[in-house]
């Protein structure tokens, strides 16, 4: 049977901490239920209509980096134009900090868990 914690504090955690876990869990098995769908699909699709060595750049493009026909990343360096005093910056796309202007501070990109998000009125360019 079951043991009892020897733990004192496995009742006076949060119940909060349990919701988190279990919707991260939730979005984990999401995710995985997705991606296997998809690749269900990706390959019936595969089988059927198109030429293994020219696939659609579509489907390319939705493919992991590394299970691509060529291997290539999904990040790129872009020149981003200041909406203040129109300066331009290279920006790498999933930077992790954030990057301000050089003349007048303000700020051109933040941080995200994956690509970097630009600012409001920001322009850019893949380079």
């Amino acid at each position: 049977g079951f043991t009892k914690s020897s733990s004192p504090h496995f009742h006076k955690q949060p119940w909060w901490s349990f919701v988190a876990c279990f919707s991260f869990c939730c979005s984990y098995v999401r995710r995985e239920f997705l991606s296997f769908v998809f690749d269900l699909w990706l390959s019936q699709v595969l089988q059927n209509d198109i030429d293994l060595l020219n696939p659609p750049a579509e489907l390319e493009k939705r493919k992991h980096k590394l299970k691509r026909l060529v291997q290539s990343p999904n990040s790129f360096f872009m020149d981003v134009k200041c909406q203040g005093c129109f300066n331009i910056t290279t920006v790498f796309s999933h930077s992790q900090t954030v990057v301000v202007c050089g003349n007048c501070q303000t700020v051109l990109c933040q941080p995200t868990g994956g690509k970097a998000r630009l600012t409001e009125g920001c322009s850019f360019r893949k380079k």
